[in-house]
């Protein structure tokens, strides 16, 4: 299925990701407050767009404020008339995919990493893999956590982690689970310094 640029039925890319944030918040129950400067940090995009876009969601009744500490939060109205609509459709076309990529760039330690594409429709758990994430060598477990449960908004994502020696153990003797990893369908291999793609396919 195409990927549907949701920021299109929105008029605005900043007005789509604000929606979104709040929606996969909403949806794992976390309704908390927000305000500008957290939500400027967390969507990368300017103070002055995430302004006037909170404004105009307060004045459609989508979003509520309240003053704290004299600053002003906001938070979703889940009494708006289609508010069930609305979450549907967040729900439903949020992909991870690009978050899991830029992450992925940045572990120089790892020699292969595996994400298999079902992670995309995690929030709906409308597919299910093996595993959804397959990794050797090494990674920081603990942000790697942290990483996971800010991108899929504390829904439970399968994966491991080996080394390389047991890597080539498991595969010499033939361990049923490490060749059905990798021999599951939708795999994508955004770390691959072993060429086990390569080798998978001769």
């Amino acid at each position: 299925m195409k990927n549907l640029d949701i920021s299109k039925l929105f008029w605005s890319k900043c007005r789509s990701k604000l929606l979104e944030k709040f929606f996969l918040e909403y949806e794992s129950w976390n309704n908390d407050w927000f305000h500008m400067r957290a939500l400027e940090r967390d969507l990368d995009e300017q103070i002055n767009s995430i302004k006037r876009e909170l404004d105009n969601l307060e004045e459609l009744w989508l979003l509520k404020s309240k003053e704290e500490l004299k600053k002003k939060i906001f938070f979703l109205n889940p009494h708006f008339l289609l508010f069930k609509e609305f979450k549907d459709i967040f729900i439903k076309t949020y992909d991870p995919l690009d978050k899991i990529k830029k992450y992925f760039k940045e572990q120089s330690l790892l020699d292969l990493a595996i994400v298999n594409d079902s992670v995309r429709y995690k929030m709906t758990d409308s597919w299910k893999a093996i595993l959804d994430i397959f990794m050797i060598w090494e990674i920081d477990k603990d942000e790697f956590n942290n990483f996971l449960w800010s991108t899929f908004f504390n829904k439970k994502i399968k994966y491991a982690i080996i080394t390389n020696d047991d890597f080539y153990n498991r595969l010499n003797y033939w361990d049923k689970l490490i060749h059905n990893i990798l021999s599951q369908h939708w795999n994508i291999f955004l770390i691959d310094k072993m060429k086990i793609k390569e080798k998978i396919s001769k």
